[in-house]
């Protein structure tokens, strides 16, 4: 019985956690200007799997949130970068590497996605709001190498045409 009783009591102080952390994700998300929205496990595997993902290529994560498809990306042996502005999520990313061990594939920065260094991206994942899609454009298609793809989920490029659209997910190559 106090066995019991114990494991309750850790079982809600471990639902307050949760809860106070995803509140401090969303409350941070909202200060800076960038709501956190994960991209669905579905579609992050869509994405992965358009992308024919190779072991050495470099991945960028524009708004990496809590690393989901960096982790993906990891899995298929590529090289991958997250930009991401919510220290919280940056944090959580930084601990899930350390404890995945795949510090070698995976690395996180608390940086401005309009700052993030593109010059050597084979691939660009994007799920961001359109505000943000717009002025990213101009960046993506200047900055990155000729052959290189940008996968962007739910928000179009404004002023670029995709050369594939499947499942919420728009292909563009540069």
């Amino acid at each position: 019985m106090a066995g019991q009783v114990i494991f309750m009591e850790l079982f809600f102080y471990l639902i307050i956690v949760v809860v106070g952390f995803l509140f401090v994700v969303f409350l941070i998300s909202s200060l800076i200007g960038v709501p956190c929205m994960p991209t669905h496990l579905k579609q992050a595997k869509k994405m992965i799997a358009l992308a024919n993902l190779k072991p050495g290529m470099r991945v960028i994560d524009l708004g990496s949130g809590n690393g989901r498809l960096l982790f993906l990306a990891a899995k298929t042996g590529a090289n991958a970068v997250g930009y991401e502005l919510n220290p919280f999520l940056v944090y959580y990313t930084k601990l899930a590497i350390f404890f995945a061990r795949v510090s070698d594939l995976v690395s996180v920065r608390l940086q401005s996605i309009y700052t993030a260094d593109l010059k050597d991206a084979d691939v660009v994942f994007a799920f961001l709001m359109p505000g943000p899609m717009e002025k990213l454009g101009p960046k993506l298609f200047s900055e990155l190498k000729p052959g290189a793809m940008i996968y962007s989920y739910t928000f179009p490029i404004p002023g670029h045409e995709p050369v594939q659209k499947e499942q919420g997910i728009r292909v563009y190559r540069v």
